[in-house]
């Protein structure tokens, strides 16, 4: 990413590679204040419950208050109990229920 607008950050281990990373990009939308919001959070599965997540994401909530942002913003799939459960230990709210809708161009 090439833009001051996108932040990411990996989490590497010697000798073993990539085992996680994050992005987040800047957002300021007519009916909000500037606020971060997370475009993907992946840890590997092998890797999960040992602190990686909890470090990428304070790490991109530093940016994002660097950035001016009053919030972090993120969306996790309904079926992704585990990853619920993650973002409110990580004092994450649930705000809403919500349809994702797309259309190829």
């Amino acid at each position: 990413m090439h833009s001051a607008n996108h932040a990411v950050y990996v989490a590497e281990i010697p000798h073993i590679g990539v085992v996680g990373w994050i992005h987040a990009h800047l957002c300021l939308l007519l009916q909000t204040n500037l606020h971060a919001e997370i475009g993907g959070l992946v840890v590997d599965e092998n890797y999960r419950e040992s602190g990686i997540g909890r470090q990428l994401l304070l790490q991109m909530e530093q940016w994002a208050s660097q950035q001016g942002c009053e919030s972090v913003y993120l969306r996790s799939n309904i079926i992704r109990k585990q990853a619920h459960v993650f973002y409110e230990k990580m004092g994450y709210s649930y705000i809403k229920t919500s349809l994702a809708f797309e259309k190829h161009l």
